[in-house]
């Protein structure tokens, strides 16, 4: 997870709010709901926004169905639920963007919007407080300081699913080598992984690199809370 600063919110949106009675998903949204996607990928740099994994506005054939609708590439995540919080459906603060978390799996194999449903977390990505108790150890598995944060984590988003902590493991294993082979002989400097952050975490085209900040968050546990 890396945190997420939300740019201005589309036109369309807040023209949509204005209207009486107005709720999500609701007469005529088709139009809104592209103008809240394409600016959630424009700030979140085609990231979802807890696994880092790619989102995108693509529509793809359905994955275990080839007679349903093609598939959209990315969920409109409430972090508040529209259920508990209906006041904040259409609320700009409230929307990111998440991967498809495997919908469609059975619940354990499940992470992100699609695994926390209409459960209420505290973990937020646009609280750079919320992440910066993030860490992540050699192996891949994403950890918090905060046990609070660590229950939604586990338990509500499925962050350490072994599919997503092996992905973890493989890109900081693939990263860190590029360095490992320049100091073979000498331990490595902070300066050489805030380069590689640096570059790792550099978008090119309005993207970033899956999983990009991986390394930043193994940093911070090895060198501490200013990463």
């Amino acid at each position: 997870m890396r945190a997420i600063a939300k740019g201005h919110e589309p036109p369309e949106l807040k023209a949509y709010r204005a209207v009486p009675g107005a709720t999500y998903d609701g007469k005529d949204f088709t139009p809104v709901k592209d103008g809240i996607r394409t600016a959630l990928l424009r700030d979140q740099l085609a990231l979802c926004c807890y696994c880092m994994r790619r989102i995108s506005s693509e529509a793809r054939p359905h994955p275990t169905n080839p007679d349903a609708p093609r598939v959209v590439q990315m969920k409109v995540e409430h972090w508040r639920s529209q259920t508990a919080f209906a006041s904040l459906q259409l609320a700009w603060t409230n929307l990111l963007g998440a991967c498809l978390g495997n919908e469609g799996r059975r619940p354990a194999d499940q992470t992100c919007d699609t695994r926390k449903g209409e459960e209420e977390i505290l973990l937020n990505p646009l609280d750079p407080a919320h992440v910066s108790t993030l860490s992540c150890t050699s192996a891949g598995r994403l950890q918090s300081t905060d046990p609070r944060f660590q229950k939604d984590i586990d338990d509500h988003l499925g962050l350490n699913h072994p599919v997503l902590v092996g992905d973890r493991k493989v890109m900081l294993d693939r990263d860190l080598k590029r360095i490992l082979i320049k100091y073979r002989k000498s331990p490595i400097p902070e300066s050489a992984i805030r380069t590689l952050v640096t570059e790792l975490e550099t978008p090119t085209g309005g993207r970033l690199p899956e999983l990009c900040s991986v390394v930043r968050l193994w940093a911070r546990k090895r060198y501490g809370a200013q990463w």
